[in-house]
């Protein structure tokens, strides 16, 4: 992956995070289309993914997921299905 590349899913909101080995780009849930109101007790009352409905409790499971890219591979990562279908879908129109 390109430094310009980098750039450019930075500025996307991806976050870079390096250890060791190990050189990624992290997105969370919101910054893939994930929308939701919450209870005072902090709990997720309301949720939409870019744009339709979804229950509380798959809006916090989006929201505990790891999703990111491995910059030395290439390839997106995430712990969650939908989120990685979206990242999948920036990963390609990127490549374009």
């Amino acid at each position: 992956m390109t430094n310009e590349m980098i750039a450019k899913y930075e500025e996307m909101g991806f976050k870079r995070w390096t250890k060791g080995e190990m050189d990624r780009l992290y997105i969370n849930a919101k910054e893939l289309g994930l929308e939701c109101q919450y209870y005072k007790t902090g709990n997720v009352c309301y949720a939409e993914f870019k744009g339709e409905k979804i229950s509380n409790t798959r809006a916090t499971e989006m929201l505990a997921a790891k999703t990111y890219i491995d910059i030395k591979s290439g390839k997106g990562f995430s712990t969650n299905y939908t989120l990685r279908n979206a990242l999948n879908e920036i990963m390609t129109a990127n490549a374009e």
